[in-house]
């Protein structure tokens, strides 16, 4: 009987569903039965299938974004916009399932929302784009929610949304005074108080993008108060360390990082934990046994071998707080050596090097491991500029430091008799390639054994130098810098083995090298030890060829070195405020080359610089020896009228206001007013080195354009005799080179137009960032495939872009390119996005890469048929990347 019951209750509920289908469909009328079924349809087979994806899109993207521990972490990354891609594809898919509820369940009736999942779907649509980062269609979708759904509970947390939307946009005006509306509704009982916890969170993302760490930490004890997850948890109190130990709270951060390891938080937080803990290790308070120990181990763990730099840096700062900074800089050094994939740690570490060396001073090796900073520091780095600036005031002092030296040992080598000279050569050689050899034995015996070199022993690193001697080739450090530096000659190398060859192929070592007896290698006809002896530091030849044999050989050494301390002296105080090298650059100078051209202004700058140093006796003795024995310098001149060189700048200012006038007035065709006004120059200013040979050449070509071309030959050409350095010698020789090809019907030369633009392309286009862009595609389609090329395209849409509807064409632009166009993109920053977003996907590129000669942009729709016409791909390619922001690729 029961069976029967349960039978007949059961065909009964079949029927009522079935009847809930065939009659539920439609949304035109208000039913029981209707909004039963589109309660439930919108529900499960719509909203719950594309919330199920957005979750798990977001758990796999976390999954791939990675942390800068190095900096204090945000509350949430996001990543940027060449990695969203990873979970374009789901939100996407939230969007079309969200967007279908509305669109197929929707039941309104006198304003009123009878399907509650409606509300759902449309918050669905603002995070989904929200995750996709195009924060601009999420704040859109969450303004619509607050207005629509004003008396519904969902409101408040599209507030908290659009908020957090306006922070990840850096609209922070925006941000704020909806996240304190929000809190007000909260503390007054009008907003649930389930959200409390994120909109904490949200207060802490907000100043923590604003580095405003201290604001942010009362948010973030808050947001830990109220239990925010484990894994969020685990995060904020790694955060609060960080805070707290950028503030010199060490013991509070040493607290919070305590409690992060053990909360068994993932492997880098756990490791960066340690690491960070090490750092804020107090002298006074500090357990240094116990850190060094848990260091020394995590040393050993083969998990960490992909990290022993950041333990080593950590091992650093240790000692540098108990100052001991012999073990501190060999820490440091090992922490460099050691990096592998961490540029971010190579840079931090080389930064610390090189302060030390800079605070020492020891300028040489400050500027190596500034130098090496600066090819690893990002450009977000604090002090970024400062840092640059300060490597490049060193690169130039240690470049005339070196040259110095260089110049100097050259000098010595040319007085010794040819038997010793080739002697000493031999010792230098010899000392490369010993030092080669210890570094590969080292370098084996590293590989083999790592831990061998991880206790500091008393000795600074090997970079350092071993062999401090005051001879330039007997000091490995000015050795080493200086074959770096022959900068004059050889432009700079990168830092790796055998950095000072061009050519890694012209000479390799086996491991059973022997020193070989360079006098006896074998000769070419021109007198040099093989094909490459003079670019080879192994060879006698690669000295021999500089030293200074000759009188005016030496004359040229002796200036080049009167001319770096003239420059060193200006740059010790110019650029690192150090008054005594400074003085003793230009002492220097004045005691060894007495009479020079460069003693009158050296003179004055001592002058100068002992009066700021209040040494009166000493100011006076160099204004009175530029008196006495310059007495028509400039300087002396000065020193009797203050006002000398304001007279001296009047006259230049009124010199360069003539020019200005004669130049407005050869582009306005007045050729007549140009050659008044050459004359009058020439008359006015003869002294102004820089501005006659300027006036010379307007005149020349106005010449050319009243008189018969030779007038513009001849004054061309004896411009060019004139002023063999001014850089308006090659426009001469230019103009005369065409003239030699340009001949007009009867055979005389044609003078051309002098007023081309620098860039055509500012011409040709015009930059309309709201318009409708395209992305370009343009291949060689006899290398490339370019239907299976379209088909990547296609693919590549349909997983990120595919609400976006995106269409492919092609086309040929000329005989062998193919242009592919993917349109429409409503305006330039979507574009751009996708161009992005798909430069960052190897799936498109990864065969194109191999082929080469492609090229890829965004256009407007305005600028797109000028481009077919001119078909330089070159041409417009310097406009878009003038114009369009493309800095997420760097």
């Amino acid at each position: 009987m029961n069976l029967k019951k349960l039978y007949l209750s059961g065909g009964l509920l079949f029927i009522l569903i079935g009847l809930i289908v065939i009659g539920g469909c439609s949304t035109k009328k208000n039913t029981f039965t209707r909004r039963a079924y589109h309660n439930l349809t919108s529900h499960y087979n719509v909203y719950w299938n594309g919330m199920d994806q957005l979750r798990q899109g977001v758990k796999d993207y976390q999954n791939t974004v990675v942390d800068n521990y190095a900096l204090i972490l945000p509350v949430y990354n996001y990543g940027d916009k060449t990695t969203s891609g990873t979970i374009s594809q789901y939100a996407d898919i939230g969007i079309s399932k969200a967007s279908k509820a509305v669109q197929k369940h929707s039941m309104v009736f006198n304003q009123k929302e009878y399907v509650k999942w409606i509300d759902d779907s449309y918050l669905l649509i603002g995070k989904s784009y929200y995750y996709k980062q195009d924060y601009g269609m999420a704040r859109r979708s969450f303004e619509f929610i607050i207005k629509t759904y004003n008396k519904n509970e969902i409101k408040y947390e599209a507030m908290l949304w659009l908020a957090m939307s306006n922070v990840q946009m850096k609209d922070f005006k925006r941000a704020e005074p909806m996240l304190d509306m929000l809190q007000n509704k909260i503390t007054q009982g009008e907003a649930p108080e389930k959200f409390e916890m994120p909109v904490n969170l949200a207060y802490a993302q907000f100043n923590i993008l604003q580095e405003k760490y201290n604001a942010a930490v009362p948010y973030l004890q808050r947001a830990i108060e109220l239990n925010p997850g484990q894994e969020m948890k685990t995060r904020c109190l790694f955060i609060l360390g960080q805070i707290y130990q950028k503030n010199g709270d060490y013991p509070e951060a040493t607290q919070k990082y305590k409690s992060v390891i053990k909360r068994n938080p993932s492997f880098p937080m756990e490791f960066n934990a340690k690491i960070n803990l090490a750092q804020c290790y107090d002298t006074q308070s500090g357990d240094k046994e116990f850190i060094i120990k848990k260091l020394t181990r995590m040393l050993k763990d083969d998990k960490n071998k992909e990290v022993l730099d950041q333990i080593y840096y950590a091992l650093a700062q240790v000692s540098l707080k108990d100052s001991d900074t012999i073990a501190g800089i060999n820490y440091l050094a090992l922490s460099v050596t050691s990096s592998k994939g961490n540029n971010y740690q190579k840079a931090i570490s080389s930064l610390a090097l090189a302060d030390i060396y800079f605070a020492i001073p020891n300028y040489s090796l400050a500027q190596a491991y500034y130098d090496s900073t600066m090819q690893f520091l990002p450009i977000t780095y604090p002090n970024f500029k400062e840092i640059k600036r300060k490597t490049s005031t060193l690169t130039d002092l240690v470049t005339n430091l070196q040259l110095i030296e260089l110049e100097d040992s050259l000098q010595m080598l040319a007085l010794m008799s040819e038997d010793d000279r080739n002697r000493k050569i031999d010792d230098m050689i010899t000392q490369i390639v010993l030092e080669e050899q210890r570094k590969k034995v080292e370098e084996m015996e590293r590989r083999d054994n790592p831990n061998l070199f991880g206790t500091p022993g008393n000795e600074l690193p090997s970079v350092a130098g071993s062999r401090e001697g005051k001879w330039y080739f007997y000091n490995t450090t000015a050795l080493s810098n200086g074959f770096s530096n022959f900068a004059r000659k050889w432009g700079r190398r990168k830092l790796e083995d055998l950095w000072f060859l061009s050519d890694k192929n012209v000479m390799t070592f086996g491991d059973d090298m022997a020193i070989a007896d360079t006098s006896m290698m074998p000769t070419d006809s021109a007198g040099v030890q093989g094909g490459a002896a003079t670019t080879n530091p192994k060879k006698r030849e690669y000295y021999l060829k500089d030293i200074p044999l000759t009188p005016e050989q030496l004359d040229a050494s002796n200036q080049r070195i009167i001319d770096a301390y003239y420059n060193a002296g200006f740059i010790y105080i110019d650029g690192l405020n150090d008054y005594k090298n400074s003085i003793e650059s230009f002492e220097s100078l004045i005691s060894r080359f007495p009479k020079s051209d460069r003693e009158p202004p050296s003179c004055y700058e001592l002058y100068i610089l002992y009066r700021d140093l209040d040494n009166q006796p000493k100011s006076d003795y160099y204004r009175n020896l530029i008196l006495n024995q310059f007495p028509e310098s400039d300087y002396a001149k000065l020193l009797i009228n203050p006002n000398y060189y304001k007279e001296i700048q009047k006259q230049k200012s009124q010199a360069s206001k003539l020019y200005e006038e004669t130049w407005l007035a050869f582009n306005n065709q007045q050729y007549y007013m140009v050659l008044h006004n050459a004359d009058l120059a020439f008359t006015e200013f003869p002294s102004d080195t820089g501005l006659i040979p300027r006036f010379e050449y307007l005149r020349a070509m106005a010449l050319g354009k009243v008189e018969v071309v030779d007038s513009l030959v001849v004054a061309l050409q004896s411009i060019v005799n004139k002023y063999p350095n001014h850089e308006v010698k090659p426009l001469a020789m230019n103009i005369l080179e065409y003239l030699s090809k340009q001949r007009n019907a009867n055979g005389d030369p044609v003078a051309p137009d002098p007023t081309q633009p620098e860039d055509p392309s500012v011409k040709l286009y015009t930059y309309t960032p709201n318009s409708i862009h395209f992305f370009i595609l343009i291949v060689d389609g006899s290398r490339v495939d370019v239907n299976a090329l379209k088909i990547k395209l296609s693919d590549f849409n349909s997983k990120y872009f595919r609400l976006d509807e995106l269409q492919i064409n092609s086309l040929m632009l000329d005989n062998t390119r193919e242009m592919i166009t993917i349109n429409n993109f409503y305006d330039a920053q979507k574009a751009v996005d996708y161009y992005l977003s798909i430069k960052a996907n190897p799936y498109v590129y990864n065969k194109l890469e191999n082929v080469g000669d492609y090229s890829d942009f965004v256009i407007s729709v305005e600028n797109y048929p000028v481009f077919y016409k001119n078909k330089d791909a070159n041409l417009y390619k310097r406009f878009f990347e003038k114009n369009y922001n493309t800095s997420g690729l760097e």
